[in-house]
């Protein structure tokens, strides 16, 4: 069973996944309703270099970076 973070992870990373798919890149950090997102993308971008998060979850964030147009 999941626990209340995971769950969260989780829906985060369905909401940054939408959005990229629909527009092809992140979110605008300077729009105020975007903010949540970017951030959380750049906090877990941050742990990655880190090597302080899942190897899963580490996979599902590059496919992201991948689906967008750079």
């Amino acid at each position: 069973m999941a626990n209340r973070n995971d769950l969260r992870w989780q829906n985060n990373y369905e909401a940054l996944k939408a959005y990229i798919e629909e527009h092809h890149y992140l979110p605008d950090k300077r729009k105020v309703e975007n903010r949540k997102l970017v951030n959380w993308w750049k906090y877990n971008r941050r742990r990655i270099r880190l090597g302080k998060i899942d190897p899963e979850r580490a996979r599902k964030l590059e496919e992201l970076s991948n689906m967008r147009w750079l």
